[in-house]
């Protein structure tokens, strides 16, 4: 993705939706005092010695995120939620929707098998990324197809599959139509302001996990 015209061509951003009254669904079953990481000082993606955890929103990561792909922009900001998990763990829609996009994003440490999806709550769309998935996560997928709140979208990723991390799922909400199966997940401080608006908390839809 060309990060600098991600955000160059955006004109106008959605306020953020009513979040009251509604009810989500978990996007992974995780077991309680799940170790949440640290990664403003560590250069390890993930403590293994923990089946599961959190990899925290919003969090500068100066590093974790390595070659062109990441330092050529100058990219450390995370603006999604990773949650750790066991290869081939199952993961859920946060809510009813539809498949909008899907594809094998294939350089070195970027999302590998990747799933968008579009919601509406209160009549406003909201679109969420689901990155790091296995390759049978997109096998059958439709652009358009129907999913109901807590249905199975896919299956955590291997390393061979997944771009090249230790097993997780990257999940990210956007506020504005994504034009490819893609989103810029760890942005510069230059574009932080603005990502901040685009790419609301993920905590609004999962709870507080952390």
């Amino acid at each position: 993705m060309l990060i600098n015209s991600f955000f160059k061509d955006i004109s106008n951003i959605p306020d953020l939706p009513n979040f009251f009254n509604l009810s989500f669904n978990s996007i992974i079953d995780l077991p309680k005092n799940v170790h949440v990481n640290d990664f403003t000082n560590k250069k390890e993606f993930q403590n293994t010695e923990n089946l599961f955890s959190i990899g925290r929103y919003n969090e500068e990561r100066p590093y974790m995120y390595t070659g062109d792909l990441f330092e050529k922009n100058d990219r450390f900001i995370h603006m999604g939620l990773d949650i750790g998990a066991p290869i081939g763990t199952a993961v859920k829609s946060f809510y009813d929707g539809e498949i909008f996009l899907f594809k094998y994003n294939k350089l070195k440490l970027d999302y590998g098998y990747t799933i968008i999806t579009k919601h509406k709550l209160k009549n406003q769309s909201i679109y969420a990324l689901y990155g790091h998935l296995s390759k049978s996560s997109i096998k059958d997928k439709k652009i358009g197809q129907k999913i109901d709140s807590g249905e199975t979208l896919g299956f955590l990723g291997n390393k061979q599959e997944n771009g090249g991390w230790p097993p997780h799922v990257h999940f990210q909400l956007c506020l504005i139509k994504p034009k490819v199966c893609d989103l810029p997940g760890v942005v510069s401080k230059k574009n932080h302001k603005i990502a901040q608006k685009i790419f609301p908390d993920p905590r609004l839809v999962l709870g507080q996990i952390y």
